[in-house]
């Protein structure tokens, strides 16, 4: 059997430490042991996205959409709120805000390209919002958004400034408390490379206050029922409102320690290099990179290829030992796949998925330049500092 390796869009690419962290037997959430791995998970959450103390972070059993949905938590009947979105999951704001008694605007991107910042702000300038909600990188194409931009440009004109992160948490910079984002949030087994199961959220003092009036949320994800449950575990003491995602917490705590040994500045650069090298043996293979020059991520790519059955494709890059994903977006259903670079991305990792897909690509028949990979290992030459992940 041929070894593989997870280079989907989320779960990431595994790391035996942080995943085998989940595994605790006869060990519940009312234990010591867990109430210390919430803490740490907590504490490090706030590092990663760039909060202070004066933001309260959340862990919630689920994943990215529960997170999504959560934000609810913050919005009054009625209120106004600007969706940027650059994709399907950009889009994914729109479905859910559908189903709440607010008002929403949607602005639209083509696929491979970011809504303009200049469409924001007249658009925001156009009227009063309650909040703005975007996506940092857009999982469907592997755009980037400039969320330090449009935060900055927007801030003072709404309340609330709401960034979907699921993507690009762990592998994209985020400074929430400077760039002055209100709600962050992410899911567990992206970028952060732990257990799946959790949705993860900072939420600022702002933010936070507005807990305190009505709002449409439902129960279950009405942070309301949270906040001072995690007040409680930052505090090192527990809490229950419904049964935590115990194995997922440990595993999370266990990422955050080897991303504060590694510093979130040298992780962020790691997943730099390694997008760089990647695109850099796709082009040469003579494929293209779906999002423009200058929004691409360092977390995820989508890689046009027509011509070929992608679901083929994916199927013989499985069988050489790498696991891609399929394309989403309706636009451009069938004509490309996606690759996920995050997590415990490698320079090894890389060169194994560049590998596979000038491997499958040549056996379906595509006319591909060989040998792509030796360009992505020049540039991984040139940055040895990267060639491997701390150790706890």
């Amino acid at each position: 059997m041929v070894p593989r390796i997870l280079m989907h869009v989320g779960p990431s690419v595994a790391n035996y430490s942080v995943l085998s962290a989940a595994v605790q037997p006869n060990i519940g959430f009312a234990s010591p042991e867990f109430n210390e791995a919430m803490k740490n998970s907590l504490e490090g959450l706030r590092y990663v996205m760039g909060a202070n103390g004066s933001y309260l972070p959340f862990i919630l059993p689920g994943s990215g959409t529960v997170a999504m949905e959560s934000v609810t938590s913050f919005l009054h009947k009625g209120a106004r709120i600007l969706v940027v979105s650059n994709g399907v999951f950009g889009d994914r704001w729109e479905a859910i805000l559908g189903r709440y008694p607010v008002e929403m605007k949607v602005l639209r991107s083509e696929p491979g390209k970011a809504v303009p910042l200049e469409d924001i702000e007249r658009e925001i300038s156009s009227g009063k919002y309650f909040a703005i909600a975007m996506t940092q990188v857009e999982t469907s194409t592997g755009v980037r958004l400039d969320v330090r931009a449009v935060s900055k440009a927007v801030r003072g004109k709404v309340d609330l400034i709401i960034v979907d992160g699921v993507a690009s948490i762990g592998g994209e910079e985020m400074k929430a408390a400077e760039w002055g984002i209100d709600v962050c949030l992410t899911a567990s087994q992206k970028g952060l490379g732990a257990q799946a199961g959790s949705g993860l959220i900072v939420a600022s003092e702002q933010a936070i206050r507005l807990l305190e009036k009505p709002s449409v949320a439902g129960y279950f994800m009405d942070l309301r029922n949270w906040r001072d449950i995690m007040s409680r575990f930052l505090s090192g003491e527990g809490g229950y409102f419904a049964t935590p995602p115990i194995g997922t917490v440990f595993s999370i705590s266990r990422s955050m320690d080897l991303i504060r040994k590694e510093t979130l500045e040298r992780r962020i650069r790691r997943h730099e290099i390694c997008a760089e090298a990647f695109r850099k043996g796709i082009e040469n293979m003579g494929l293209r990179i779906l999002a423009d020059e200058g929004l691409q991520s360092n977390t995820v790519s989508g890689v046009m290829s027509e011509g070929i059955s992608i679901a083929d494709f994916l199927s013989k890059a499985l069988s050489n030992g790498v696991e891609f994903a399929a394309g989403v977006h309706p636009a451009l259903k069938g004509r490309y796949f996606r690759v996920g670079h995050m997590g415990w991305i490698e320079p090894n990792h890389i060169i194994q998925a560049i590998n596979a897909i000038e491997t499958s690509m040549v056996a379906l028949g595509k006319n591909v330049k060989r040998d792509s990979s030796v360009e992505a290992g020049e540039i991984f030459q040139k940055h040895p500092e990267i060639s491997a992940i701390p150790n706890l």
